[in-house]
């Protein structure tokens, strides 16, 4: 894996995010590994999967992986559902499926937490729990699809083939769960 980070880095003209994602490639990097990749020219951040729903837990995960980079790179966090604990355990960023179409939550969300009020960051993020759940029961692109959508970002079909869209009665459960976070759109 080295390897491959090492010949891709020697190309670029911008900054590189590591994603680290082991649900889809079935690898995981350990805290020394990102920290030698993380040490080769042009890498701009890491994208760590979700943290430890505990904060202290969360914290620990992210210090323990700050540890073995340098300053210059960044820790973002994937998973929205923990974003709040993630950015309030220290991560720098977080990398969003949801901003995307539903930015003025995420980017407040990431404000507060930025301001050192975590307790906003997370109040809103429980706010958001319906979109939360329906991440964890039909996958996040599905629904920001869906979502996109219902806000008339996008036409229908917007997912590229084989993925189809949400059916039926998962979209009412989507247009339900925007009506219940309507404040804070």
């Amino acid at each position: 894996m080295f390897g491959l980070y090492e010949a891709v880095t020697c190309e670029l003209s911008v900054p590189l995010c590591i994603y680290d994602n082991p649900g889809t490639t079935h690898f995981t990097f350990t805290d020394e590994l990102h920290g030698r990749i993380a040490e080769l020219p042009k890498i701009g951040s890491i994208k760590i999967p979700g943290v430890p729903v505990d904060l202290v837990e969360a914290a620990s995960r992210v210090q323990s992986l700050r540890s073995h980079i340098p300053s210059t790179v960044t820790i973002g966090v994937s998973g929205d559902a923990v974003a709040a604990t993630g950015l309030n355990g220290g991560c720098d960023v977080w990398y969003s499926v949801l901003a995307g179409v539903l930015p003025k939550p995420c980017l407040a969300l990431t404000r507060a937490s930025q301001n050192d009020d975590g307790n906003t960051a997370t109040a809103l993020s429980k706010r958001l729990e319906p979109i939360w759940d329906l991440f964890r029961t039909h996958g996040s692109l599905r629904v920001v699809s869906a979502i996109a959508e219902h806000l008339g970002l996008v036409e229908s079909p917007n997912l590229p083939q084989p993925v189809r869209g949400l059916a039926e009665a998962a979209r009412s459960r989507v247009t339900t769960a925007l009506e219940q976070v309507d404040d804070l759109l």
